[in-house]
């Protein structure tokens, strides 16, 4: 409530402000018209907490002697700001508790105003990862979310949205950042796509993977030599160039033994697996949409392509990591995880993890990608068993 009539106020969201659990948050308030604050009390306070101090600005410096213990170290208000009008909170590793209404209270010599601002705080995306196989070829995927308080529901569902039974179940619960959810089913050659979905009262979030039932080849991106089986499923080498109806075009690999795959997707989480038994020189992966298919191509992650190769014996992760295997791969699954930026792959036959990229950037469309040599042949795998 204003001391005095005067025609300043102070001015915040008029919807909720939502975050996610484990980010910073910017809570705006500003003075309307802007007036400088630098010279003002600029008090932030939990409304729903006893109106408890989260963050207090005053004669030019912060005073936070009587603030929250919860919120040591992770409040700030902009100081640059402050002569413009605005006295917004930043708010940094957002935890479920945080959620509440907050009241932003300016107060200069002549003046005072407020506003409440509503924080959301949903939990963290769930994560999908592949987590090995069993003895008969099955993937075990699992479901990870974590920040949520209390603790949520996590279900595994296939593409029609019907409830799959988790085979294991894991659940931590840490005082500050809430609990962590975790549910793991293993899947065969049922489905092509799986959702693991979390809910908490208002708040739900979903992740899913498609697995490998839908990848087929694109014969029309194939260098010349490479054949592509009607169905789209395999590629082998041909010594002499194969006669194409009509013209190569941009998409075409004029010099690259490589083919990429028909779908792409740019988000989720995708798994397929090839056959490379019987070939002395193959590349799998995937490359990004607008990688380079002409000329002399370098297999870097920062050319677009993110793969696992075999040459003159030896395995190599992009064009020159060498790997060492301790048992020659004959089936490789080839995992994406889009929003977390990682691709892994791995010996399915072993059930054993060769290799991941991680921390990359994904910014397009990915597509499956696999390269051959002169001999032997590559196979989709159509199902997981």
């Amino acid at each position: 409530m204003n001391l005095i009539s005067v025609e300043y106020e102070v001015i915040g969201p008029s919807a909720p402000v939502m975050t996610v659990s484990g980010e910073d948050v910017i809570l705006p308030c500003s003075i309307k018209p802007n007036i400088s604050a630098v010279n003002m009390r600029v008090q932030w306070i939990r409304l729903d907490l006893k109106d408890s101090i989260v963050h207090l600005y005053e004669d030019h410096k912060d005073i936070n002697t009587d603030q929250l213990q919860s919120y040591r170290g992770r409040t700030q208000v902009f100081k640059e700001e402050l002569e413009k009008g605005n006295t917004s909170l930043k708010l940094s590793r957002v935890q479920i508790s945080d959620e509440g209404l907050y009241k932003c209270f300016i107060q200069s010599e002549s003046w005072s105003d407020d506003v409440t601002v509503d924080l959301k705080v949903e939990g963290r995306p769930p994560v999908i990862t592949v987590d090995g196989f069993d003895a008969s070829g099955g993937l075990h995927l699992q479901c990870e979310s974590k920040g949520w308080y209390p603790e949520p529901d996590l279900v595994w569902l296939n593409s029609e949205g019907v409830t799959l039974t988790s085979e294991s179940t894991d659940t931590h619960r840490d005082d500050t950042d809430g609990f962590s959810v975790k549910h793991m089913i293993t899947v065969y050659n049922t489905d092509s796509k799986y959702h693991c979905r979390v809910r908490m009262n208002h708040h739900m979030m979903e992740a899913e993977i498609i697995t490998s039932m839908n990848v087929t080849l694109d014969a029309d991106s194939a260098h010349p030599r490479l054949i592509v089986s009607h169905d789209g499923k395999q590629v082998r080498y041909e010594d002499k160039q194969h006669e194409r109806v009509k013209n190569e075009g941009q998409n075409t690999f004029d010099e690259c033994l490589c083919v990429v795959g028909n779908e792409g997707f740019s988000s989720g989480c995708f798994y397929y697996e090839v056959q490379v038994k019987g070939a002395d020189w193959w590349c799998v992966g995937v490359t990004r949409e607008s990688a380079q298919r002409k000329g002399r191509i370098r297999l870097y992650p920062q050319n677009g392509f993110w793969t696992l190769c075999l040459y003159n014996n030896s395995y190599y992760a992009h064009d020159n990591l060498r790997l060492s295997l301790s048992v020659k791969p004959e089936r490789i699954g080839v995992f994406v995880d889009y929003e977390k930026s990682r691709v892994s792959f791995y010996d399915v036959e072993s059930m054993s993890h060769i290799h991941s990229f991680t921390d990359q950037s994904f910014t397009e469309k990915l597509y499956p990608f696999v390269s051959l040599g002169s001999s032997g042949s590559l196979i989709i795998c159509s199902d997981l068993s």
